[in-house]
């Protein structure tokens, strides 16, 4: 894969360095309209005449990418379901041109992108805005979805946190057993399905479960690079003298990317200081959980249709499943928790993740209750869920809550039968999303729970809107039917 930035050389540092854009994602993103070649030797020898005009440059010899849905505005006889059916095309977008001079990794189908600076296909964010899509009856562009991602994890081995050439050193939450399974379940031939996307499943699942992502039998985040960003390339070069005297700085905060979650107390020993950041160093609870879901659903579909190896994805989940009860639940808390690699002690974060052991059915019943009061005390909140109960001033922390987070949350209690506590995270949200919605017309990625009527707040960049999963989980939400857990009951785990 051509990787822009390297063929660009200096150019792409000075442009990251002009300060000109408030977004260096932008510079990332834009499209040559000229080879790499023929660009760089035009500022090579502009540059050698002396000082030279970097913004005019930019605009002759580069196009930024506009987001479609930027300047729609809200039909003011629009409710929130009206809104999101008229903004599905805007987000939805043809097949790319494979010649494109640009960072977008092509893709052969149609797709849908999450929004704002975000004009490209991310991991784990597809699975929530596949949700909605599916109860909007688009099927052809849920169907688009799975076969790109196949096909990326036929070409990569795995499917990028994003498509662009930067995201390939890493992935994102692995969610994609859950797009065939949904996919499956809306389908009149599940079974074909299944059979269809088996051998993608398979290949993803051995990339989760090997070196370095897999690390002593658990798995963690991970990336293969310890470089600057390149979609935060000015951001990261800030951390040069602070990453020289910490080796593998920048491979944790790419780590972190991979998790979905940057940036998060979670993943730092100082809540307060993202220097501290040391993703590689912990074995999530939810990555976990999810490759435990992961497992449970290839035993399912080989039970169907290749029963031959069935029986060695059962072995590997309930051998998850118990190191999950074992290893990630702490009776003091009464929670389930990040374990910390060196120490081999668990995190004291309190946070959202914990709530994936029950998503995934991994809890016994005791610890369930117990993991159901501690939620309440620690992250529920007036309009939702907290993602941790520590104000960091990180995105991924208090006050704000974010859609795939209340999903998992609301589907893993009614697993264990808390179906009103359930129904009280489901109704707080939807009441943000409302509120907000009637405040300025949009639906955001994140939301102030503890605020009525607030957006959320943090991150490295502005609060952006469109929004994918945000669209996707609200629909799911208000147009199911009985309040239903997404996996079924659970099976009674060993106390």
């Amino acid at each position: 894969m051509d990787f822009l930035d390297q063929r660009l050389s200096n150019l792409f540092i000075d442009l990251q360095r002009s300060g000109l854009w408030e977004d260096e994602k932008a510079i990332a993103d834009s499209v040559l309209l000229r080879s790499p070649a023929e660009t760089y030797m035009a500022y090579t020898v502009r540059k050698s005449l002396g000082d030279m005009d970097l913004r005019a440059f930019y605009d002759e010899y580069f196009r930024p990418v506009r987001a479609r849905e930027a300047n729609y505005q809200t039909d003011p006889a629009h409710g929130p379901q009206e809104h999101i059916e008229a903004l599905w095309p805007l987000l939805v977008r043809d097949a790319d041109d494979p010649d494109l001079q640009s960072s977008r990794i092509a893709l052969n189908r149609p797709y849908v992108v999450v929004g704002g600076r975000f004009q490209e296909s991310y991991y784990w964010d597809t699975f929530f805005t596949l949700l909605g899509l599916i109860r909007a009856g688009r099927m052809s562009v849920v169907e688009d979805m799975l076969e790109n991602f196949a096909d990326a994890i036929e070409r990569f081995g795995f499917v990028p946190n994003g498509f662009r050439t930067y995201y390939l050193s890493r992935s994102q939450p692995p969610f994609f057993w859950a797009m065939v399974r949904a996919a499956a379940k809306a389908s009149p031939d599940p079974k074909a399905v299944m059979a269809r996307y088996l051998p993608a499943l398979e290949k993803e699942y051995r990339f989760w479960t090997a070196s370095p992502r897999t690390y002593e039998g658990l798995a963690r985040y991970w990336d293969a690079m310890d470089t600057p960003r390149i979609e935060m390339f000015a951001t990261d070069l800030h951390w040069q003298a602070h990453a020289a005297k910490t080796p593998g700085l920048y491979r944790n905060l790419r780590a972190a990317c991979e998790s979905g979650w940057d940036f998060s107390s979670r993943w730092l020993a100082d809540p307060d200081d993202l220097g501290s950041i040391r993703t590689t160093r912990i074995w999530p609870v939810d990555l976990n959980a999810l490759l435990l879901c992961h497992e449970t659903y290839l035993a399912e579909i080989c039970t169907a249709v290749a029963p031959e190896r069935a029986a060695l994805y059962r072995e590997t989940a309930d051998w998850r499943a118990q190191a999950l009860r074992e290893r990630f639940y702490n009776p003091e808390t009464g929670f389930f928790h990040d374990r910390l690699i060196d120490e081999d002690a668990l995190s004291p974060v309190v946070s959202a993740a914990g709530l994936f052991p029950l998503f995934a059915g991994a809890a016994t019943r005791t610890q369930a209750a117990r993991c159901t009061e501690t939620m309440q005390t620690r992250l529920l909140a007036r309009y939702g869920l907290l993602s941790t109960d520590i104000t960091s001033g990180q995105q991924w922390d208090a006050p704000n809550g974010w859609a795939p987070l209340q999903w998992i949350a609301i589907h893993g209690l009614r697993r264990y039968g808390y179906n009103a506590v359930a129904e009280r995270i489901k109704s707080g949200w939807i009441t943000a999303c409302e509120d907000v919605f009637a405040e300025t017309g949009k639906f955001v990625e994140k939301y102030n729970v503890l605020d009525d009527r607030a957006a959320g707040t943090g991150g490295e960049y502005e609060l952006q809107d469109g929004f994918g999963w945000t669209n996707g989980v609200y629909l799911d939400l208000v147009l199911e039917g009985s309040a239903q857990s997404w996996l079924g009951e659970v099976a009674l785990a060993a106390e």
